[in-house]
Parts: structure tokens; sequence; C-alpha cells
């Protein structure tokens, strides 16, 4: 098994029920690819986690990256893994600015941060810092 986490930018116009579509069809792909994970958005950006079999997570990240709603897609961190932490969630989903809204006293230093911020090129363990944060407090 391996987990990769990758940033993009969504594409100019895309509208928030078009996010929601492309979790929902996340959910039932990577449910039938034995694909579990995690997609954050914040300010036109995506941050995603996903873990599985090594073909079926490169197979997704090869379809990520010809998908024409993501722009830059950037893969920061592609390791093995020997268990999921995200082994309930065929695709969970949070809009940071939203949880924001609702929660502000929730804010800390990652939430600073835009999902495509230099600093996880330059450090890919932040980011899965941040994913596993969100993990916590969903």
């Amino acid at each position: 098994m391996i987990c990769i986490v990758y940033i993009s930018s969504a594409k100019l116009g895309l509208t928030y029920g078009e996010i929601l579509n492309i979790v929902e069809d996340s959910r039932i792909n990577n449910e039938k690819n034995g694909l579990t994970g995690l997609l954050l958005f914040n300010s036109g950006n995506f941050m995603q986690l996903v873990e599985g079999a090594e073909s079926a997570v490169d197979a997704l990240y090869r379809k990520i990256e010809k998908d024409r709603r993501h722009r830059e897609v950037k893969l920061l961190l592609k390791e093995p893994i020997t268990h999921r932490n995200f082994s309930n969630w065929t695709m969970g989903f949070k809009d940071i600015e939203k949880l924001q809204e609702m929660n502000p006293e929730i804010l800390n230093s990652f939430l600073t941060d835009d999902l495509n911020f230099s600093v996880y090129q330059k450090n890919p363990y932040r980011a899965l810092k941040f994913l596993e944060t969100f993990k916590r407090i969903i």
C-alpha cells in the first residue's frame, strides 16, 4: 500500500456544486477501487491524501493530472504505508473557509497557509500533519 499527498488549484470558475460533485464521484469510485483519503479545499486550492494499493493510487493520480477541473497538480509525497490513516473514509471532505466560519477558534498556524503555499513543497510532511490534524477535528 502507498499514500500520496498532492496539491492543485481549481480551474477558474469551478463552482461549489461542482466541487461537491467531485467529492461524491470520488466516494463512489474510491469505494470500487479500495481507496481512502481526505480532500481539503481552501481559497480555490485543493490538498488531497489518497491511500490504497499502489496501482489504484497511481491510476487515480494520473487521472487527476489530466482532469480539467484541476490546474498545477503537484505531488508532494508518495510513500509506502503499513496501515491506512483514513480507513473509514472513501473520501473525507472539508472546505476550510466554511470550517473557519463555523468554528473560528480552531485556527492555528496550519490554517493560515494557503494550500498551494510553498512551505508544503519544501516540507511535504507538514502537509501530512496538516491532513492528520483535520482527521482529528472533523
